[in-house]
């Protein structure tokens, strides 16, 4: 490929990021996407192939790198730890990217904002990126599995969706707390600093789950 298709490649995902990130997937048309990127539209066709295939590569090289840190991370957590922190080293082995990228660019906190949505709904398309995300999540239930045999499967999933949506609701627009950086919304040029809800996030999560894991250890 030579430097100019790279270059609009380059410019097609970050646009359609942004665009799909504020507006959703459905709402945004093909000419919105090359419009914002500055190129024709049949580029997407010539160089992914079509808007959903498109879509696919905007989560694709994103997840990519996620799911590498996740999986560095959580290869790195002695085993032989107490429960109690074991338990909150994986999870940090999962969720710390989020907050780590998210100071990166504009383009990772429009996909931290995209996320949610995929979160949120059933439709085939958002559905087909699921690949990208349930072998890793997988990986990280079956080491809390590992640390807490007593607590079901069915309940452990269930949390671990709660603990998705809060720590992802931090990133989403729907999140309104002054330490998410309100000016960054009214059009001031400052990076948003996520990590004091991050923290709070985390806080909450903690809280929530332990008293879970250790009443099913008691009533063992």
């Amino acid at each position: 490929m030579n430097q100019r298709l790279a270059n609009n490649r380059e410019a097609l995902l970050d646009a359609s990021e942004a665009l799909f990130a504020s507006y959703g997937y459905y709402s945004v048309t093909v000419r919105q996407i090359t419009n914002q990127a500055g190129v024709r539209t049949a580029e997407v066709t010539d160089l992914f192939g079509g808007k959903e295939k498109l879509f696919y590569e905007v989560i694709n090289r994103r997840a990519t790198v996620i799911n590498s840190m996740r999986c560095e991370g959580l290869d790195k957590i002695d085993k032989n730890l107490p429960p109690e922190e074991h338990f909150k080293q994986v999870i940090s082995a999962f969720f710390d990217p989020l907050l780590t990228m998210s100071a990166e660019s504009d383009g990772w906190r429009n996909y931290l904002k995209l996320v949610p949505q995929m979160m949120r709904q059933k439709t085939p398309i958002l559905s087909t990126v699921a690949a990208f995300y349930n072998p890793v999540s997988q990986l990280f239930l079956q080491r809390i599995k590992q640390i807490y045999p007593y607590v079901s499967a069915e309940r452990l999933s269930h949390h671990w969706h709660f603990c998705l949506a809060t720590y992802f609701s931090i990133f989403s627009d729907d999140f309104r707390v002054d330490s998410v950086d309100l000016s960054y919304r009214v059009g001031q040029n400052k990076i948003p600093d996520f990590t004091e809800a991050y923290n709070e996030a985390t806080a909450f999560v903690f809280n929530g789950i332990l008293p879970v894991v250790t009443h099913s250890i008691d009533a063992k």
